[in-house]
């Protein structure tokens, strides 16, 4: 087995792989090590819609409604 060990800092979605040529139409194994944990972005809460609840009222035929706005297609 072959192996290339290099490390590099990561400033972009794209890794250079030196000497590339040498494993062109091979299969071959990427392990990346880091020393800390991946940093992960903060996760958006989804909305909420509880203030919503109950304070719009719907007057008409909801069916009728969604027939004229496929129509409009």
């Amino acid at each position: 087995m072959y192996a290339v060990e290099f490390e590099t800092d990561v400033t972009s979605r794209f890794i250079e792989l030196k000497d590339f040529e040498q494993l062109m139409h091979q299969h071959v194994k990427v392990i990346v090590l880091a020393n800390n944990e991946p940093i992960k972005p903060p996760q958006k809460a989804p909305y909420d819609f509880s203030d919503l609840v109950g304070k719009l009222a719907w007057e008409g035929d909801a069916l009728s409604q969604q027939s004229a706005l496929r129509d409009e297609w």
